[in-house]
Order: structure tokens, then C-alpha cells, then sequence
């Protein structure tokens, strides 16, 4: 999708749709086959431990009573909609999109601040990659007893590039506001997606006995 807008409110609709019902779930994934790349968006490095933390939990739920199979259902569904959405951003969408939302006044910051926790999470993926590689090279077999080490030292990074980050903003004069005059090229296709995901969630919320009424 084109539109930022749109493709933001189709991931927060299918995600809702996704996480109220297993029908919902199973519409939202239809579509996350149907109108995304797939397996594009999966190629991610840390894709699956965020997979493999989803299905402990579902066993723990699973053992302790709870509906461990449904729960595992939506939130791969939520997740796989998370990675497309990440596959798809493109720097400025959220500070765009905000602004358009909220007005220039308002809406200034919020995308500002949305911008820039995404960028972190941009560099925590680099941090991860450049770990991982220095792991390889060195022919060392990662252990639980790393996870201290590597842990401290992402945490470390993450607060000196915040720093950074400070501190260019206050040498350029930022205090509150700035210009942003967004424009945005809708297509087609952008709009049969947000339509597709506005009926899956009215869907979602429907129980499944009054969307099939079998006769008697």
C-alpha cells in the first residue's frame, strides 16, 4: 500500500480483529496472504524468537487450563501483521501520518517521537546482526551465560545513541513543533485493502452462529 494512513489503520484493524476472535484471526491471516509479501516480511533476524516466545506461552496456557491453541492463533496472527507493518514502514510515515491526524500544532511531536523509537528499534536489529556476527567469527557457541553481557551491552548503546539524539536536537534549536506539510498518493488498491480489513473487523466481533444461519 501507498498510503501510510491506510496501511496503518488496516494494521490496527486486523490486528483488533485478530486479537477479539479466532475468526477474526483467521480472516486477518487471509488477507496477510492475500494483499502482503509474505515471506519478505518474515526475514527478519530476531522473527523466530518473537515465534518461539508466542508458542511458551500458549503451552503454559495450554497446561495451567487456559485456551493455549486459540491464544497461539491470534498472536501469530498480530505478530505476522507487526513484521508486515514493520517491512513496510518508510522513514517519515508515522511523523507524516501524525501530522495529518493531529494538525501541525499537535501533531508535530508525537510523530516525531514515533519516528525515533522506531529508528531505535532499527538499530537494536543492527546491534543484534553485528553481535551475532562477531559470535560467528570467533567460533563461539552462545550461551545463557552471554545473555548478561550482550544484554548490557545493547541496553549501553541504546542510552548513548539516545544521548546523541539529545543532544543534536538541543544544538539545533528544537523545543517544541517543527514544519511538516505531508502529502500522501493513495491508490486503488489501497482502498479495497482498508475496506476489505473495515468488514473483517466488523466480522471479528460477530458471533459465528449469525454469520451461518443454517436452516431448520
Amino acid at each position: 500500500m501507498q498510503d501510510p494512513r491506510i496501511r496503518i489503520l488496516v494494521v490496527v484493524m486486523l490486528s483488533v480483529a485478530a486479537f477479539v476472535s479466532v475468526a477474526g484471526a483467521v480472516l486477518a491471516f487471509l488477507y496477510w496472504v492475500i494483499f502482503t509479501p509474505r515471506l519478505a516480511a518474515l526475514k527478519r533476524p530476531a522473527t523466530a524468537t518473537f515465534f518461539l516466545m508466542i508458542g511458551v506461552v500458549s503451552v503454559f496456557t495450554q497446561l495451567t487450563g487456559g485456551d493455549g491453541v486459540s491464544y497461539f492463533l491470534r498472536l501469530t496472527v498480530v505478530l505476522l501483521l507487526a513484521l508486515y507493518a514493520y517491512y513496510e514502514y518508510r522513514p517519515g510515515d508515522f511523523l507524516r501520518v501524525s501530522v495529518w491526524t493531529f494538525g501541525r500544532q499537535y501533531g508535530f511531536d508525537p510523530g516525531l517521537i514515533a519516528e525515533m523509537s522506531v529508528q531505535s528499534i532499527y538499530d537494536l536489529e543492527y546491534d543484534l546482526s553485528r553481535i551475532r556476527m562477531a559470535i560467528t567469527q570467533k567460533g563461539i557457541k552462545f550461551s545463557f551465560h552471554q545473555l548478561i553481557p550482550v544484554g548490557g551491552m545493547i541496553v549501553l548503546n541504546q542510552i548513548r545513541r539516545a544521548g546523541d539524539q539529545a543532544d543534536l536536537l538541543a544544538v539545533r534549536g528544537y523545543t517544541k513543533g517543527g514544519t511538516c506539510c505531508p502529502r500522501f498518493h493513495p491508490e486503488g488498491k489501497d482502498y479495497l485493502c482498508g475496506v476489505l480489513a473495515i468488514i473483517i473487523l466488523i466480522f471479528a466481533f460477530l458471533p459465528v452462529r449469525d454469520i451461518f444461519i443454517l436452516p431448520h
